[in-house]
């Protein structure tokens, strides 16, 4: 499967709700949905990044809203608040927000009442983007009912690449095929050399198409662990808004750092 460096033609474009999957953790998936997000807000989009990770929320410190949540997803599936006080607007851009994850619930997520939530959400928000735990059971089932399309984040380590696979074979044994692949943390001597060699073994490996290749960067989870914005021409926020125009359905070319 050789990688395409534009959105098929006449394939329709409805990307609005965005689930970002893996089939292993440690990608860097959170990373990916503050990136992606950036990349919206910065185009003008009114971005909604929603947690699902219930006890290991960690977008709180990346979006630097960590001293000021009150309420969160549980909350609010629970009925303890209303939408309104559990969307918190992040300092990094005006136009990104987030509903954080649980640090506990009291009970599993209902399927019934996410896919009622995240409906609701639709017109209030030109993009949502879902960070789902790392696995294929629970992210399977909340991205087959809710998304308009799933990213399966992997690195090029030959285990994430088949855990990658495994995510994209789960959600199409559930009959959802809208999926893509981002490749993170791509050091640049792989960059340098033979690249496209190199990202068709990961795609061939993954079995889905190519939207976007994202550099290993140390700065970028440092600095966002911590809230802190990067740089406004840091080559992984030009990656961000090309990916953001190709979820759009523009014809962009494949941008690398």
């Amino acid at each position: 499967m050789a990688w395409d460096s534009s959105n098929r033609p006449g394939e329709p474009e409805q990307n609005q709700v965005i689930a970002m999957t893996s089939g292993k953790g440690g990608v860097g998936k959170s990373t990916l949905c503050v990136l992606l997000g950036l990349g919206d807000a910065l185009r003008g989009k009114r971005v909604l990044l929603i947690e699902f990770d219930a006890g290991l929320r960690g977008l709180d410190l990346m979006l630097g809203i960590a001293d000021r949540v009150v309420y969160d997803l549980g909350d609010l599936l629970e009925g303890r608040c209303t939408i309104s006080k559990a969307v918190m607007e992040s300092p990094l851009h005006e136009n990104l927000n987030a509903i954080v994850a649980p640090v506990s619930l009291e009970a599993p997520m209902d399927l019934s009442d996410v896919q009622l939530l995240v409906d609701g959400l639709r017109g209030h928000f030109d993009r949502l983007i879902l960070d789902m735990p790392a696995g294929l059971g629970f992210s399977a089932r909340i991205t087959g009912c809710t998304a308009d399309l799933a990213l399966i984040a992997v690195t090029p380590d030959p285990v994430c690449v088949r855990d990658g696979a495994k995510m994209a074979q789960t959600l199409e044994k559930r009959g959802f095929y809208r999926h893509r692949l981002l490749i993170n943390r791509v050091e640049e001597k792989m960059l340098r050399r033979a690249v496209l060699t190199d990202l068709d073994a990961v795609i061939d490996g993954v079995g889905s198409q190519l939207l976007g290749v994202f550099p290993y960067a140390e700065e970028i989870p440092l600095r966002l662990s911590r809230g802190l914005q990067l740089k406004g021409n840091h080559p992984a926020l030009r990656i961000a808004q090309a990916v953001s125009r190709r979820l759009d359905g523009e014809y962009v070319p494949l941008v690398f750092p």
